[in-house]
This record gives C-alpha cells, structure tokens and sequence, in this order.
C-alpha cells in the first residue's frame, strides 16, 4: 500500500488523487527535480488476480502515449513493476478538466462555456487526436472530463486507458462513455480514426450544451435521427451545428475521415468569435491594473486584515492553520476557521475547501492546497478558488502569494500561475469579481511578483470581446464523467 513518502523509482508518492474499477491514481514528484507527476498503478488486488495480462494493459496504454510527442498530448514519462504492481508515470497538467469548468461555471453563473472557448478546445483537441492518428493510435474515450485546460500551456488530451493501436487489427471490446461513444463502438465493432472524429463531435456539443446529444441510446443507431440541437442564435452557431452534425454521422462514411479537417473548422469558429479587444490590461497605479473589469491589486500587508468578500489561504494538507498565513488567519478569525477546515480530515493537492470566516471581515475563507515540498499546484488550485468565488458571489477577494511559504515555491513560479489563471477565468466572461488584491510579505517580494504578474497578465494573443458568455444553464443535467477534488459544500 502506497503511503505518503513512499518511493516509486525516483518519484515520491504524495497521496492518492482517485481511484477506478482497476486502478488507483497518485499525485508524486520527482525527488531530483521537484516536478508534479501523476503515477497510475493497477490495484493489488487485480494485479494479482489477471496477473500478466494487467500488466501487458497497463504498459500497452503507456507505449501509446508515448508513441504521441505532440504538445497537445499528456506524455507518458516513465513504466515499470514495482513488488509486482505495474505503474504508469504521466505527466502532470497544473490545470483543471474541461468536465470539471463546464460544470463549476453553470453551477456558479448559470451559464455554460462560451462558444469561441469550445472551438478554441476542440481545435487543439482535434490537433491531438489527429496527431495521435498520425502515430496509428485510436483513443476511443474523448470526452470533457480527459481533456484538461492549463492557463499557461492549453488544453491537453489524457487517459490512454482504452486506446488501442490500429495495427493490432478490430477491437471486439466494447469500452468507452455511452454518451460519447460512437455507434460502431457501442456495438462492439471495428473502430478507426472515424470513432475519434465522433467523439470529439459529442464532445462539443456536450461542451456547449451541457448534454448528451441524443436523447435516448436507441436513437444513436438511427441514421434517419440527428442530434438534438437548440435554435442556433448566430451564423457562427449554425456553422458549429452544421461541423458537429457532420462529425456524428451515424454511418462512418459520412463523417470527415479524419480531424484534420474539423479542426480547421473549429479554428475558423474560434477567431471569427473571437473579435479584438486591445483594453485588456490597462495600468492603473504603481502596483495596480485593470483586467477588463476586474482591478489586480498588489500590496504589502496582513492577509488577516483585508476588508473584503472572500479570502483564499495557502492551506496544507492536514488543514492545520499553525504558520505563515493560516496562523494570522486563525489569530484574527478564531480557532472555529481551522476546526471547520478539518471537518473533512486530509485533502489533495489542489483542493479548495470554503470555511466562514469567524471574526474576520471576509463572510468566507478558501483554504486553497496548492503545494507540497518545491512542487507547484499552483495552478488549478487559483482556477478553482476564482470559480468558487463566483459560486459564492464574492465580488472583491484577497489572497496570498499561493505556495511560496512552507512549500518554497518560487515567488515567479506562484505570479504566472496564479496570474494566467485569473486571465483565463475573466476571459471567459460573466465572473461576478470586481477586485482581487494579493498580499505580499515584503516591498522585495512585491516587486518580483508584480514583474512576473504583469507580463502574466497580459493576452499573448488578441483578447476576445465577452458577446457570448455561454448558453442558459437551466436544463443542464450534471454528470459524473469530470474528475474533481472541489468541496463547495456550504459552511455552517
């Protein structure tokens, strides 16, 4: 059994991130170099019951990955055995997946993903898998929650689990998420680059209309039925339908034969809805900017006094607020923060916990698990903490240099990842926050802070004007496909 501390080759196990029918999914880092790493192992349990066979699964899905070297892809870094338990060592994505924003956003905003985002996804999508065909590899899972968005890198496609490789001939395995899975696919039939091609088309629609796009399982095998679309509100939509109709052809013949093709399409989609905005970023003091709406505050001061709506907090593990920040939290607020915050007992890197906020001027508190021992979550920890502040309607929030503490993450590392994440969420549209003020601890770490942010800050393309904030959220049946370590529930 895997512990904390323990050791896989050069990787130090830090905890578990999740678990499935065959396998259990770590959080690690390597102990040279300080990198986050997830590691996949084949349960105990399964190793020893379909012996060779789960190894030879596990290792085929780390050759697949690593036949891919396109950046679109999550890479396969390292495989072996240990004590007779065959792991898989990938690369970590310090973002979240799309399953998980698409969700979070409607619950938040009551508004789905804006078109020009789904188009701008599934162009590096499409970029991906086309690579992915180039390398004679058939991913057979596409969907929201294997597709994972860093602020700072893109979107990445991840779990190889149930790809196989085209020279290994059919595939009579019937694997796969019904609502994503192509006809010949669920029937258990030959699969080819087609099967991808459908999946990224069910992908998008479920993407921007927060659904299966049939209604009933039968009706995918009816190539008389399409998908069930809404009245397209734009040119722009129509042309998206009219792309995805296509992508989910019933038969394969009708379908673009490989994504090559949808892909120019969505990258079309994606700069015609993406029109100039050159007010992005506009400075507005010494330490101080304006992010279309949102006012970036830098300052020196104590975390603990800030008069605002909602305060994000560098959290461990354990949720023990007995140092740095946590401490002066729990000093001005009352012991009631920290005992709240470890209701739940440990949590994973990257989770945020809300807590009310005692006798501080924040109405609430996010503790924010950000990062372990040098090794940056940075990340996803901010994107999930911006989303939170939404869900609760906080229109000012302060927060910390996020990891730069106990864990000694550089001060640069922590301004681009939490800078980049902020850029993405008000890209987006429709966040409620009008002011995010981060407290440094010195006028030195200020300024380093403040010279990466606002470089961070700043669209490396042209920005998009928000017409399309996303579609009504109110038929949105929420589903367990995204992988997620978000705690919202409410505090008492």
């Amino acid at each position: 059994m895997l512990t904390r501390g323990s050791r896989i080759s050069v990787y130090e196990i830090w905890g578990r991130l999740g678990e499935g029918g065959m396998s259990e999914v770590w959080l690690a880092k390597h102990t040279v170099l300080s990198v986050p790493v997830v590691i996949k192992t084949l349960r105990r349990a399964v190793a020893e019951a379909v012996g060779v066979s789960g190894a030879q699964r596990m290792f085929n899905e780390a050759r697949l990955m690593a036949r891919v070297t396109d950046p679109r892809v999550v890479r396969a870094l390292d495989a072996g055995v240990m004590e007779d338990v065959p792991y898989l060592v990938q690369e970590y994505v310090d973002g979240i997946d799309l399953a998980e924003l698409n969700r979070e956003r409607r619950r938040a905003l009551g508004v789905g993903l804006p078109l020009w985002l789904v188009c701008q996804v599934m162009m590096e999508t499409c970029q991906g898998l086309h690579a992915a065909h180039q390398a004679g590899v058939i991913h057979r899972d596409v969907k929201p929650s294997n597709l994972f968005v860093a602020p700072e890198t893109g979107v990445r496609l991840g779990d190889f689990g149930i790809a196989v490789a085209r020279a290994d001939g059919p595939c009579d395995e019937v694997s796969g998420t019904l609502k994503f899975m192509a006809p010949e696919q669920l029937r258990g039939g030959p699969v080819d680059r087609t099967t991808d091609v459908y999946g990224a088309g069910a992908t998008a629609y479920d993407l921007r209309y927060g659904r299966a796009p049939f209604v009933e399982t039968q009706h995918i095998f009816d190539p008389d039925r399409d998908p069930v679309f809404p009245p397209p509100k734009n040119p722009g939509e129509a042309y998206f339908q009219h792309l995805l109709r296509g992508m989910m052809a019933t038969d394969r013949r009708l379908r673009p034969q490989d994504l090559a093709e949808p892909g120019k399409h969505f990258a079309t989609l994606a700069q015609a809805l993406r029109p100039v905005s050159r007010d992005q970023l506009a400075v507005i003091g010494k330490a101080s900017f304006r992010l279309r709406d949102v006012a970036v505050i830098f300052c020196v001061g104590d975390l603990a006094l800030q008069d605002v709506d909602l305060i994000v907090m560098s959290a461990n593990y354990e949720m023990r607020m007995r140092s740095g920040c946590g401490e002066s939290l729990r000093v001005a607020g009352g012991d009631g923060i920290e005992e709240e915050a470890m209701r739940g007992g440990e949590r994973a890197l990257g989770t945020c916990v809300v807590t009310g906020g005692g006798k501080l001027k924040a109405r609430r508190v996010v503790h924010a698990v950000s990062a372990w021992s040098e090794t940056s979550c940075v990340g996803r920890s901010m994107f999930r903490a911006l989303l939170l502040a939404d869900q609760l309607g906080a229109r000012s929030v302060a927060v910390p240099a996020l990891g730069t503490g106990a864990a000694r993450v550089s001060m640069e590392t922590c301004a681009n990842a939490m800078m980049t994440a902020l850029r993405l969420h008000v890209s987006l549209g429709g966040t409620r926050l009008r002011s995010l003020v981060v407290v440094l601890s010195s006028e030195e770490a200020l300024k380093t802070y403040a010279d990466v942010a606002e470089e961070a800050l700043r669209e490396r393309d042209e920005a998009p004007r928000v017409s399309d904030l996303g579609l009504p959220a109110d038929e949105f049946e929420f589903s367990e496909d995204g992988s997620t370590q978000l705690d919202t529930a409410a505090p008492s």
